[in-house]
This record gives structure tokens, sequence and C-alpha cells, in this order.
């Protein structure tokens, strides 16, 4: 009788390890776009670098991951290699409820994020930064889809390079989501007001009816007078580079950016609500990445 009880409980932990690994790797759902790549796009943009995710494993000559206890002071997670994937035509930003060790932990630093040993979360961060820069005038483009749980706080953003700090070196969150709203998303420019540390923010937001279900796309769009997000050719927002001048003539939206992807998970004090640890594994699937330049 204990034999078939045991027999019984290891079928029960397979059969919920694989529907867990059904749940983070969602392939039958999650078809690539299909068709080829247009080299150009009406308004006379012209394809200049993207990568489709067709391979086996991230392109470094494109991508770095982020390791460890990055930004978000609060939150759970630590980013790993071993939460970044690429298959069947996508790339996989996995986040599971796994003690993960920080990859940045000084046992003699005394403040965050080098104080933190573990964090209760491990999940996928990828950026250009140190690898490409985009300049204007450019358009940025992604299609994507995001997680659904309680405390995934995926994102799709652009930090701007120069000699300001953040915030006012600039930055655009074309695509952020907090679970809590989760029919909402939220597009947002960002930069220093007068080129302080006072942050400057023009926030736009879309409903998107069961948002998680289906992919959508994004698009970052800018040149010397106008910077402009969309979603699904729907236009969200829009700024005029001349409000971002700061007062010694600089103006961080002229200046090169970098992407990051990645999917934060929230803790207390964060924007983003708290995880419960067995609504986990989850997956962000990014379909592609596009720039274009004129």
């Amino acid at each position: 009788m204990f034999f078939m009880m045991f027999a019984h409980r290891r079928v029960a932990l397979h059969l919920a390890a694989f529907f867990l690994w059904i749940v983070s790797e969602p392939t039958a759902l999650a078809a690539p776009a299909v068709g080829k790549v247009p080299k150009e796009l009406p308004g006379g943009w012209k394809l200049e670098w993207h990568d489709e995710f067709d391979g086996t494993k991230l392109d470094t000559t494109k991508w770095r991951c982020e390791e460890g206890v990055v930004r978000n002071h609060g939150s759970s997670q630590a980013y790993s290699k071993s939460c970044v994937r690429v298959r069947n035509g996508m790339l996989r930003l996995v986040s599971r409820a796994k003690k993960t060790a920080n990859k940045v932990y000084d046992p003699s630093a005394d403040k965050w994020p080098r104080n933190i040993k573990f964090q209760p979360f491990a999940s996928g961060s990828v950026t250009t930064e140190g690898v490409h820069l985009f300049s204007p005038p450019g358009r940025l483009e992604f299609r994507a889809r995001i997680p659904k749980a309680t405390g995934v706080w995926p994102a799709i953003w652009t930090m701007h390079v120069n000699k300001y700090k953040w915030p006012a070196n600039g930055e655009i969150d074309i695509l952020e989501h907090i679970s809590q709203e989760p029919d909402k998303v939220y597009s947002i420019f960002r930069w220093g007001l007068d080129g302080g540390q006072r942050e400057r923010k023009v926030v736009r937001t879309k409903h998107i009816p069961n948002y998680s279900a289906d992919f959508h796309t994004y698009v970052l769009e800018w040149d010397d007078q106008i910077m402009r997000i969309f979603i699904d050719d729907q236009e969200m927002g829009r700024v005029n580079i001349a409000d971002a001048d700061y007062p010694n003539g600089d103006n961080p939206l002229r200046t090169p950016c970098y992407i990051i992807m990645n999917t934060a998970i929230g803790g207390p004090g964060t924007w983003a609500e708290s995880p419960r640890p067995e609504q986990y594994p989850v997956t962000f699937l990014i379909d592609y990445v596009r720039f274009y330049k004129k």
C-alpha cells in the first residue's frame, strides 16, 4: 500500500512538473509572425538592424544577458542567464519562483543592490547596452506577448546614452505593465527637468481587454522633432523633442539609446504587487525586434 501511494505521488509530481513546463513554455499558442521581414516601410524607413530569434541561443553580437539584482529596489527577482532562451522563433524570458543568487553580491557592500545575497525569484533580462546603440531618426519595432501572473512587471524600454545620470539621461518605456492592472499597458516618456534629477514624465495608457492572451506590436518612432509610441498601429502618445531641451543646449532625446527587455517581479514598496509563487513559472515572449532608419 505504501509503495502504491508513493508511486501515485511520484506520478502526480511528474504531472505537476509537466504542467508547469507547459505553462512556462507556451509553444503551440505562441506562433511567430508569418512572412518575410520587410526591408522597407512607408515613409522612407529602411531596415538597418533586426533579430527574428530564429536560432537556438541568444545572439551575443546583438544582446547580452543582465545578471543579478540590477534595479527596482524592493523587487523580488535576480536576473539569470538560465531564464533567457531562444526557441521556436521566439526569445523567451522565463520567470521562476526559485531562490536565486545575486551575481553582483558583495559581502562588504552596505548598499542595495550589492548587499542582497539571494532573491526568491529568478527572471530574464536582455539588453543591447555595450553591444549596439540606436540613433535617430529611427523606428524600433517589437512584437511580444506579456506573461500573466500576480507580481509580473514586464517592460520593453530604452535608455539614452549621454553625460547625464538617470533620469536626466532620458528613458522611454515603450511597454510597461503591472499585474494588478491586467488589461492596461503604460507607455512613458521620461527625462530630467532642466537637466536635473527631478524627473519629467509624459504618461500614456491603453486598455486592452484580455491583454496577456495575445501578441501585440509596439513601435517607438522618433526624429529631430517628434517622438511617438504606437501599439498595434494606434498612436499611444507623442512628445516634442524640444520639450526636453536643457538650459545648456543639450537634449537627451537626441542622443543614441539602447534597448532593455525584462520581466521584473514586484515586492513590498515597488510599483508592482507582490508575487504568488504558485502561479509561476511564466514566460515573456518576444517574436522579433527590428530597427529602421530613414
